[in-house]
């Protein structure tokens, strides 16, 4: 299966080309990005997801709230909630696909929800994984090209014990097919730990590229991102600067390719801006 995965993606880029790499196109050490300050009831967000019109979502990681925000000033739009008696778990991501949402909880069960009216409840499924507390995932994004969910995994690598053992150098990130119902056991990212700054390296989101295709997997601790090609090869490393961005734990693209960061701190909620720079 992983075979026929990695032929679809060579036909997707097209045989022999190389995928454009962008993260040098933002500058992430700026002093003064554009920033706006949030609510404090998003004092716990945690994942960001762009519709395909354009709308920008975030969500509670303790309740099953989803508020729409305006990225241009960072005002709550409006909100809608999970079920008749909203849900309370560990939400640590979020993902669109059409007019149907999915959240992420740490210990991997993935909540699947239509788009609804702000003010309104709307019921759920939930689909199960293998991965547990042991994988921490934080972070979820829809691949349009696999018709697959990535789940990025904060903690260990592996489900078995000997997985465990064979990628204990490495982060992870799974691929949840949608059409088959199922998480892939083979991870569709494995991340070395050596090239991106070692133990510090844990994802708190993963966002695709609206413009190349690639991946961006952000790590709070340590304030680094990184870009991957679709096949998993590693395009660039960046150091996010802290001071900006206290606790990046959501990632996500605007249709332009402008860059959004949430900050998740008790004191200072934030979502950051990064515009993309001019190709040279």
């Amino acid at each position: 299966m992983r075979g026929c995965l990695l032929v679809v993606l060579a036909l997707l880029l097209g045989a022999g080309e190389d995928p454009v790499s962008w993260i040098g196109r933002y500058d992430l050490g700026e002093k003064k990005p554009e920033a706006h300050a949030l609510p404090r009831k998003l004092r716990e967000a945690s994942g960001l997801a762009v519709s395909d019109s354009g709308r920008l979502f975030t969500h509670n990681d303790e309740l099953g709230v989803i508020y729409e925000l305006d990225p241009a000033g960072g005002s709550v739009v409006g909100s809608f909630s999970l079920g008749h008696f909203t849900p309370e778990e560990d939400f640590e991501g979020i993902a669109i696909k059409a007019d149907t949402m999915f959240l992420v909880t740490s210990n991997g069960n993935i909540f699947r929800f239509r788009l609804a009216p702000h003010g309104s409840r709307v019921s759920f499924t939930v689909l199960k994984t293998p991965l547990g507390s042991a994988n921490d995932v934080e972070g979820l994004e829809y691949d349009p090209s696999t018709d697959c969910l990535l789940l990025a995994c904060k903690g260990r690598a592996g489900i078995t014990a000997e997985e465990r053992k064979r990628w204990k150098d490495f982060r992870a990130v799974y691929a949840f097919s949608l059409q088959e119902g199922r998480l892939r056991r083979d991870p569709r990212f494995l991340i070395p730990l050596d090239l991106v700054g070692g133990g510090r390296f844990n994802p708190s989101g993963i966002a695709r590229h609206p413009l190349s295709g690639t991946f961006f997997v952000l790590a709070a601790e340590g304030s680094r991102l990184v870009e991957l090609a679709p096949r998993g090869e590693i395009l660039g490393l960046e150091q996010i600067r802290a001071k900006e961005n206290p606790n990046p734990e959501g990632i996500a693209f605007l249709g332009d390719g402008t860059l959004v960061l949430i900050n998740d701190a008790d004191t200072d909620q934030s979502l950051t801006l990064y515009p993309p720079r001019p190709a040279e």
